[in-house]
């Protein structure tokens, strides 16, 4: 892939390394036991696939070969249930969950209905199924930076959507000449809605859509969220001639608080779809998760089920990795959580809902789940 290494200042969640699993699965053993997996998704969706697949090639690899079945949590709060409940989950392995960016994001906590901490998960490994790419309608490409024109139009789903970062500090930094509508339901209706003219602009990473969107003719890649890596960022194997939008972002010099509410939106995205266990598993459990894990996303049988069914490019992050992502995303101050929520009120997206830090979701304190 090809290295961007100069924007050392945004890629707070670069890590270090790739760094190897536990060769023993220790003391862990789940001969004759059932375990659940919750699934913060309505059964049919992207993270339910992946979480359905990951258990499929894990069970024969983790000790005893268990039975492992499956508890979808709908939509609706669901992804808020899900995490509340493996808080309080008991910590001897026989619950794990797979989730997604939403449960990872500050703006999550700041729910009232929200009692986990994200960062007391005891991460098992996570897959990103490569950055977001955003794109322009072809027809509007020339209005993007002129503002004696009319805006091109973004589509937008909520507030919550890591992508939609690129266009707000694209707007605010790189002088896009942008306006918002939000209440979008997902990628394929705003397909349709480029397609039809009614929006110019939107981001996605299924490789799919972009592909058949390019190859009609419809859009012109504008920028790509980029890969962190140890020194910056690498593009998508895909993509390798789309500009890095933290690099675009550097050139105009945005302060501190900008770059740190910035990764507060984005740092979720970069580890994407997650597994985990509750707070307080044991090491030798948590290490044969993660072998489990490890040998299951390495097999060829699971790359080529995925890459044909959930993208083309799977990057694999082990749990510890996972871990630090996590707590890099929830380490940023608070200004940059209030400066984010400014950025998207500008937008008429809806902001974070402010708690005080030291609330209960932060302390992990039990509560009744009301979401």
């Amino acid at each position: 892939m090809h290295k961007h290494h100069a924007f050392r200042a945004i890629a707070v969640f670069a890590v270090a390394a790739i760094i190897p699993l536990a060769s023993s699965a220790g003391a862990a053993d789940f001969k004759g036991q059932t375990i659940q997996l919750i699934i913060a998704s309505d059964a049919g969706g992207g993270t339910d696939l992946i979480g359905r697949l990951m258990s499929q090639y894990m069970q024969p690899f983790l000790p005893g070969k268990p039975k492992i079945v499956i508890k979808n949590m709908g939509a609706g709060g669901g992804k808020i249930r899900g995490a509340n409940l493996l808080m309080k989950a008991k910590a001897d392995g026989l619950t794990f969950m797979q989730s997604d960016t939403t449960v990872v994001q500050p703006s999550t906590l700041e729910r009232k209905s929200a009692r986990f901490d994200p960062k007391k998960f005891r991460m098992i490994g996570a897959i990103n199924r490569g950055g977001s790419i955003l794109f322009v309608r072809k027809a509007a490409m020339e209005r993007l930076k002129d503002k004696s024109k009319p805006p091109v139009i973004v589509g937008a789903i909520s507030g919550t959507r890591s992508w939609q970062a690129l266009p707000m500090w694209g707007a605010e930094f790189l002088g896009w000449n942008m306006k918002w509508i939000p209440g979008y339901k997902g990628s394929g209706q705003m397909t349709k809605a480029l397609r039809q003219g009614e929006i110019d602009v939107f981001a996605t990473n299924n490789v799919y859509i972009i592909e058949e969107l390019r190859k009609d003719g419809v859009i012109e890649l504008l920028t790509q969220e980029g890969q962190p890596e140890e020194n910056g960022y690498s593009t998508r194997a895909s993509f390798k001639d789309v500009p890095i939008f933290p690099v675009m972002l550097q050139k105009a010099n945005p302060p501190k608080i900008a770059v740190q509410g910035y990764n507060s939106l984005m740092g979720p995205s970069q580890i994407d779809k997650w597994m985990g266990l509750p707070p307080g598993t044991p090491d030798d459990i948590v290490a044969a998760y993660r072998t489990a894990y490890d040998k299951a996303v390495k097999s060829k049988e699971f790359l080529k089920v995925a890459n044909k069914q959930i993208s083309k490019e799977i990057f694999y992050m082990p749990g510890k990795t996972v871990e630090k992502m996590v707590a890099a995303v929830h380490d940023v101050p608070p200004e940059a959580l209030t400066y984010a929520d400014k950025l998207k009120q500008s937008t008429a997206l809806p902001p974070g809902r402010r708690r005080k830090r030291k609330s209960r979701a932060r302390t992990g304190a039990p509560a009744r789940d009301r979401s």
